[in-house]
């Protein structure tokens, strides 16, 4: 099956009907994401259930589930590439080894690198 968004308008009242609703849904087999806008009243359901079952589901706890849409989920922004930056510097690691150590002589004369 493929994946859909769901989004469904339900009455939220208090943190207990919250509760009830995300406890409700979340029980579904296919339920990937469940989010709760309370101000706006909407849930948003990502998976691969149906969304029939979704809003009986919500029927179940005497809620009045509204569907408003159902579709493809939004796809992730995709990550800039860090080697196609313009701006991309590489790191440079050093280790003890790749350091240079110039000693002098008490004379002053010549040095020694290590």
């Amino acid at each position: 099956m493929t994946t859909k968004k769901i989004e469904i308008k339900v009455d939220i009242d208090c943190e207990k009907c919250k509760h009830a609703i995300m406890e409700a849904v979340t029980e579904l087999e296919g339920v990937n994401i469940v989010s709760l806008d309370q101000e706006k009243s909407i849930l948003t359901v990502v998976g691969t259930m149906d969304p029939v079952c979704v809003a009986e589901q919500l029927k179940k706890i005497n809620k009045k589930p509204v569907v408003i849409s159902v579709g493809p989920p939004k796809k992730p922004d995709p990550k800039p590439d860090p080697k196609k930056d313009p701006c991309f510097i590489p790191y440079c690691y050093y280790t003890p080894r790749d350091m240079v150590s110039v000693n002098t002589y008490e004379s002053g004369s010549g040095c020694t690198i290590v």
